[in-house]
């Protein structure tokens, strides 16, 4: 999220009338920055069908797909899509003005799980789905998990200091940020142990702070890097075993182009060195969601639809997509289906040649 997001996110989302359907059809390296630590190797042992073999891994994802097709009018912008094997469904969020969190199948048919408050900070932003198999979402104030079924939100984390929440005021226009609170939670990623990852572009702050947190599988919660100009951390995705972890940024400093940073995931979970994963240009290009496939390909949610990057950063092109996309997640029985979130009105949908990552 979110290219318009920080002007748009306390506003009312207006008439959002559902309705659905079927389907009708290192170079980049500053100075200073630390040594690539590689690329991304498939998961599991040989033999196993979700290591990539060969013939995948040469196999450009872009060239020759079927166009993208429409399946969900929302009337509205969405995001946050993740889907959830277990429930054959894609869960999707309505991040404007209250917010709203839904379940959508695969005929198009969706059902809303539950309203976001805006003046406390709920609107449902970005989803994952974590090792429990519950949905996990990053509101603008507070993370949160629940059953996949609906039923209400349990709190995973309010701040990341333990100093209180404020007060919230029903008739504010936004909600209050105190010391050691959350400012606008974006997106968030589950390991297999337990951790989230999670982005904080600060789009309500008065300052120029933004953060990226982790939270380990008891709920404690360390800023992992907390940057004092507005490079907007946004999307945030892991490789497909898990040993690294992608995050890009929307809005560098005046006169540098967007860029996706790759850190490496230690075995504990923690964070160990980084480096510029690809930028990606011009300037107003705003990375914003990502996914990952089996090979290890990087899917990014631009203005020119999703560009797609090989594991050492090398660019295989760009899926065009009606509308300017916001969020990326695969799914299906194969999960060799990405879906697509816009700020457009429509959810888009497509088959894919490699199957991909869900979460």
């Amino acid at each position: 999220m979110k290219r318009i997001l920080p002007l748009l996110l306390v506003l009312s989302l207006g008439a959002s009338a559902y309705g659905c359907k079927n389907d009708s059809k290192d170079g980049n390296r500053n100075p200073g920055d630390p040594a690539d630590p590689g690329a991304d190797p498939g998961p599991g042992t040989p033999g196993d069908p979700n290591v990539p073999s060969e013939e995948e891994r040469n196999t450009n994802p872009v060239e020759g797909l079927e166009p993208a097709a429409a399946i969900l009018e929302t009337g509205a912008y969405t995001d946050g899509p993740v889907w959830h094997a277990g429930m054959a469904a894609l869960y999707f969020s309505t991040p404007l003005g209250e917010g709203a969190l839904f379940r959508m199948l695969p005929d198009g048919r969706v059902m809303k799980l539950r309203d976001g408050v805006s003046a406390q900070g709920t609107q449902p932003i970005g989803n994952t789905v974590n090792a429990a198999g519950e949905l996990v979402t990053v509101e603008a104030k507070r993370v949160v998990r629940q059953a996949v079924e609906g039923g209400d939100p349990i709190p995973i984390a309010l701040n990341y200091s333990g100093a209180p929440a404020p007060t919230p005021d029903p008739d504010a226009s936004a909600p209050q940020t105190g010391d050691g609170q959350f400012d606008t939670l974006n997106d968030v990623v589950a390991r297999k142990d337990g951790t989230l990852y999670v982005t904080d572009p600060g789009y309500f702050s008065q300052t120029t702070v933004n953060r990226i947190y982790r939270i380990d599988p008891a709920q404690n919660i360390e800023v992992v890097e907390a940057f004092e100009d507005t490079p907007r951390p946004n999307g945030i995705a892991l490789s497909p075993d898990e040993k690294m972890l992608y995050v890009g940024f929307s809005a560098p400093v005046a006169g540098t182009l967007p860029f996706i940073r790759k850190y490496t995931v230690n075995e504990d979970g923690t964070l160990g060195e980084w480096t510029k994963f690809v930028e990606i240009g011009p300037e107003d290009s705003a990375p914003d969601g990502l996914a990952v496939d089996k090979v290890g390909n990087v899917y990014v949610a631009t203005k020119a639809g999703v560009e797609v990057f090989k594991p050492d950063g090398a660019p295989w092109g760009t899926i065009a997509v009606p509308e300017p996309p916001t969020g990326l997640s695969f799914g299906g029985e194969d999960l060799k289906t990405l879906y697509i979130t816009t700020a457009g009105v429509k959810i888009w949908h497509m088959k894919t040649k490699l199957a991909g990552i869900a979460q």
